[in-house]
């Protein structure tokens, strides 16, 4: 969230807006860290996962780009202005086989930053008239497509949500997995079931932890099952490489 701070104030006298959202059916465990970073834009948390059924989210950060007249000039498509230091990082042989194989994963996300970064100056430039604002059919035709599955998906991970909030965790979670088999390649789906696990005592974050008996899917291997690491991310369509 740094970077996007410092974007927002360098760029708010021009008209443009930073608007952040945390996706997480729990408040209380993405609100420490807003608080934290204490941002001068507007920061929200998505408690229902609204973004990802009207925007189609499928993993963060991602962002749409919206005009002054509430357009969608841009589709839902990963976002970054920053290289993320895994990027350039020297990872020691001898860390443990996991953790080795999470972190080469993570650098071979492909790194966008400074495409997205010039993108946006552009738009903030010239408006309507930059190359990278498209036309509301535009936008449809270069969105992510919504198959049957992903419909399903979406109702799994919904009638999870209603259940954890009214009933428990445990009811909610054969949802939550059928989700996660209808739309493997929704990482919010997965990142927000994982978050809610309870990760004992002096043990990895359940981001790098093995398949349990709960869901047998993990960050690792589920990145490894969809491509590796230059897979992972919806790339915006002006990114070729």
């Amino acid at each position: 969230m740094p970077g996007w701070q410092a974007f927002h104030a360098e760029y708010e006298a021009a008209g443009f807006t930073v608007v952040s959202v945390a996706l997480d059916i729990d408040p209380d465990k993405a609100r420490p860290w807003i608080e934290a970073a204490a941002p001068a834009h507007p920061s929200l948390i998505d408690t229902a996962h609204r973004t990802d059924e009207l925007f189609g989210f499928n993993n963060v950060p991602m962002a749409v780009w919206i005009d002054e007249s509430g357009s969608l000039v841009r589709p839902a498509e990963a976002a970054s202005i920053e290289t993320s230091p895994l990027r350039n990082m020297d990872i020691p042989e001898d860390l443990p086989p996991p953790i080795h194989d999470l972190l080469t994963e993570a650098r071979e996300i492909p790194d966008i930053a400074d495409n997205y970064r010039a993108a946006l100056l552009d738009w903030i430039e010239k408006g309507s008239d930059s190359a990278y604002a498209m036309t509301p059919d535009e936008v449809i035709a270069a969105s992510l497509p919504r198959q049957r599955h992903h419909a399903e998906a979406a109702a799994n991970f919904e009638m999870g949500q209603t259940l954890f909030q009214r009933v428990g965790k445990a009811e909610a979670v054969p949802y939550w997995r059928a989700a996660h088999t209808l739309d493997p390649e929704n990482w919010t789906y997965k990142r927000q079931a994982w978050t809610l696990e309870t990760t004992p005592e002096g043990q990895p974050s359940d981001l790098i932890q093995a398949p349990t008996e709960i869901y047998e899917g993990s960050w690792l291997a589920d990145v490894k099952a969809s491509g590796g690491g230059a897979e992972y991310i919806t790339k915006p369509g002006f990114v070729t490489d």
